[in-house]
């Protein structure tokens, strides 16, 4: 049987060097091919770049298909600039951009970027962040050994796809059977793309990645890094490949988390999505909901009862008559102890007192921070005679115990989402989990889209960036009209002192959508009537400031019995219902049509109310694709 093995390998090789005989490659490079063709029984499906060995340096020389994925290959006697090795994988991406498998759409984290070089090569070998390096002598390393990810029937799929898309590649040894149709002509095949992106659907862009976000994906970062960007550069997406790239260089847990309940959900549906073989390795969840489990494994009980935890600070809040008198705001007091001094981890009035209220506005003068300072201790008295704890505890009690006994495996690496939402106990958690070592914390953020109030510094967690960080520019999201507006508000930036960029900077990719600025006195009637307009099947979103404004546009279109979904029960799954939802609940998601209706100003309307509600607006803007709509009451 060994005989008849060898036997048939030896009539593919023989075979395949029949068919490159004229082709004018240097011998290693043929012997190259010659291994490769010779595992077409395989399920390997080679093709060969049609100006090789004449490839262009950008481009590879050799795209092979299997069950293990897609290896992008440069045959090269050196080693190749980065930036080549880099264009020939977004290159090969850019093709396979739309491709559908099985389990979902194809992502970038099915391919990989191996150079080959001659067995007397005696460079440097083995992984960097843009390419593995081997020699000829150690082709089994591709080909034998490695997880498969697809079918037999999707690796042909995909060669066929590629096939289809250019002339560039050639089959060898094996029938395309291509469609002459689906090619383009040779001009247009020989053109340099010009802005791609603008000619697919955006759900490829939520899987694939350009030039700058590949980089990142595959950056070694020597300690915790940062990623930030305008709304729609693909923060989230950059941080879903980075975790897949880690996934697959290695085989320890990796964690993605965020400080809003839902954005860790949806993130999770669309990991499935991208790459469904590594979800076992990713485990996703809510700082607060990695908190509780954490707890309650350690034998700790950490459930947090919200109603109590309400009638607790109901209770503080009626019998205060001082602090109603500088601000009367409930949600304002309720942020200065959850966001100030419980999220800072403030455990005395000495420092409260002198305490920067970073991201608070105007500065708190002393005697008003005392009856603030005694409002808090009534409010934790409250919760002690009602035996309960908020959501703040859980984290704290997370950090102690992890101080007090840390985990015995820490994860290969976290990933924080909306970061500029977090607490400074919440950053120091996420940084307690994580460790400092390489590539274990990533922090991705954007201060403009700070929705919760208060604010920190990284040196006040312990957490120093010495550099490690990405700024993204080119924003996928949005449609041209719809950036450009979004751009004009005035969203100020609290979070950090890090590297950032504010929208009005980004560059759409996209061109075209529409913004229409509605004003008048019934927008009830004009919000339906260009809900009901829209005949293109798009998802749309009612985006609103408040929960109680959620709770009318809820009934306003039942009653007109339009389908709907409140966003704060959606899992980010496609659906035709419209969704109706606060700009918190909105995090994380994107829809073809946004519209935002008029809500009135509160009554004590603070410069830092404004802000507050400025960036919030920004955040709901951008989370339209290709339409807007904006109300202006009169």
């Amino acid at each position: 049987m060994t005989g008849t093995f060898h036997h048939r390998q030896e009539l593919l090789r023989r075979e395949a060097e029949a068919q490159l005989r004229d082709r004018p490659l240097p011998t290693w490079q043929k012997r190259v091919l010659h291994r490769f063709a010779a595992e077409r029984d395989n399920g390997w499906y080679p093709l060969l770049n049609q100006f090789a060995p004449h490839t262009p340096r950008q481009r590879p020389d050799l795209v092979l298909v299997g069950r293990m994925g897609v290896l992008v290959v440069l045959l090269r006697e050196a080693e190749p600039d980065w930036e080549d090795s880099r264009a020939a994988f977004v290159w090969t991406a850019e093709l396979l951009a739309g491709a559908a498998i099985g389990s979902g759409l194809l992502s970038e984290s099915l391919l990989r970027t191996v150079v080959v070089h001659p067995i007397e090569h005696t460079g440097r070998k083995g992984r960097s962040a843009d390419h593995l390096a081997i020699t000829e002598d150690e082709l089994d390393r591709l080909l034998k050994h490695g997880e498969r990810i697809l079918t037999a029937d999707e690796a042909l799929g995909l060669a066929k796809h590629l096939d289809s898309r250019t002339f560039d590649l050639t089959p060898i040894m094996w029938n395309s059977q291509r469609i002459p149709s689906q090619r383009g002509s040779v001009p247009e095949v020989l053109q340099e793309p010009v802005a791609p992106s603008s000619r697919r659907p955006f759900r490829d862009w939520r899987y694939f990645l350009d030039d700058a976000q590949l980089g990142a994906v595959r950056r070694s970062f020597s300690g915790p890094a940062q990623i930030s960007g305008p709304a729609g550069t693909g923060k989230t997406t950059l941080a879903l490949h980075r975790l897949a790239y880690l996934a697959r260089r290695g085989s320890g847990k990796l964690l993605y988390t965020a400080p809003l309940d839902r954005v860790p959900e949806r993130a999770a549906g669309r990991f499935g999505q991208m790459a469904p073989e590594l979800s076992g390795q990713i485990e996703f969840a809510s700082l607060h909901g990695w908190a509780r489990d954490f707890l309650a494994g350690r034998g700790r009980s950490a459930d947090v009862d919200e109603q109590e935890v309400r009638r607790a600070f109901d209770a503080v809040w009626s019998r205060d008559e001082v602090l109603r008198g500088v601000r009367n705001s409930r949600e304002y007091w309720k942020d200065e102890i959850d966001r100030v001094i419980k999220g800072r981890g403030i455990s005395s009035f000495d420092a409260y007192r002198t305490l920067s209220r970073k991201g608070r506005g105007g500065q708190l003068p002393a005697d008003f921070r005392s009856h603030a300072w005694r409002f808090y201790c009534d409010y934790e008295r409250e919760l002690s005679e009602r035996g309960v704890f908020d959501h703040n505890d859980v984290l704290k009690r997370a950090l102690a115990e992890l101080e007090r006994r840390p985990l015995p495996r820490q994860y290969t690496g976290v990933v924080v989402d909306e970061a500029q939402e977090l607490t400074l106990i919440g950053l120091r958690l996420a940084h307690a989990i994580s460790g400092d070592e390489p590539d274990q914390l990533l922090l991705v953020g954007d201060g403009q889209q700070q929705a919760l109030a208060g604010g920190w510094r990284l040196s006040d967690a312990g957490i120093s960036l010495h550099g490690r960080g990405e700024v993204l520019r080119n924003d996928y999201r949005n449609r041209g009209a719809v950036l450009e507006r979004a751009g004009q508000v005035e969203a100020i930036n609290r979070y950090d002192d890090g590297p950032s960029l504010p929208l009005s900077a980004a560059l759409p990719v996209r061109g075209g959508g529409r913004v229409v600025e509605w004003h008048g006195k019934d927008q009830e009637r004009a919000l339906l009537g260009a809900l009901l307009a829209l005949d293109d099947g798009s998802s749309a979103a009612i985006i609103t400031e408040t929960e109680s404004a959620t709770e009318h546009w809820l009934r306003v279109l039942r009653d007109a019995g339009v389908t709907t979904k409140p966003l704060a029960t959606w899992d980010g799954r496609d659906t035709s219902d419209t969704l109706v939802g606060t700009v918190v609940e909105a995090k994380g998601a994107e829809f073809r049509a946004v519209f935002l209706p008029a809500e009135p100003a509160p009554p004590a309307d603070s410069p830092e109310d404004r802000e507050t509600r400025e960036r919030r607006r920004l955040v709901a803007m951008t989370r339209a694709q290709d339409h807007l709509w904006l109300s202006h009451l009169h």
